[in-house]
């Protein structure tokens, strides 16, 4: 199987930033609605994390009825909720590419195609920072490392694959 892209141009950098795609390999489990109707279901654990980072609570909420804000008695317990969260989505995530037969794996996938639709988005998130003017020296899966960025560009932006900013209010709602 492959893996998430990595491309590195050698040598000293200045002033930089490295750029994060928040839950790459999840949101692309999702839009590939790999787990047929159980999609939706994983995909909401995401959404939740993601309303957790983002300190969203009345987006979360809204999700599960509600059930996870019981949990959420100060700041501190945020972390520990979007950690707890981190843990199964990801574990989910392995399981799609991994070597021996479970659940969460297709017999189809023989390439990662989790990983393989990631590094297409991070050669075609590249193309749109580089269209930009920016020098990208780096690429690790779902990160990039840009030469001297200005700070408009720094601001964290929900965008779709497509590079727009996101309008979708109710997070989570894939369809």
């Amino acid at each position: 199987g492959e893996g998430g892209l990595v491309r590195a141009e050698p040598g000293a950098r200045g002033y930089s930033k490295t750029f994060d795609v928040t839950s790459e390999h999840p949101h692309s489990l999702a839009a590939e609605y790999l787990f047929g109707k159980f999609t939706k279901i994983y995909y909401s654990l995401v959404a939740a994390r993601k309303a957790i980072k983002h300190k969203r609570l009345d987006i979360l909420e809204t999700m599960f009825d509600g059930k996870l804000m019981k949990y959420l008695t100060d700041k501190s317990e945020m972390k520990k909720l979007s950690t707890a969260l981190k843990t199964p989505i990801n574990a989910v995530y392995g399981l799609t590419a991994a070597k021996f037969s479970n659940k969460c794996r297709d017999d189809r996938n023989i390439d990662n195609i989790v990983a393989k639709r990631g590094a297409l988005f991070m050669m075609d998130l590249r193309d749109a920072v580089v269209a930009k003017g920016y020098k990208v020296f780096h690429i690790k899966t779902d990160s990039l490392k840009v030469e001297n960025p200005d700070d408009s560009d720094t601001k964290h932006r929900d965008t779709n694959r497509e590079g727009e900013q996101e309008s979708n209010p109710e997070w989570g709602q894939l369809w």
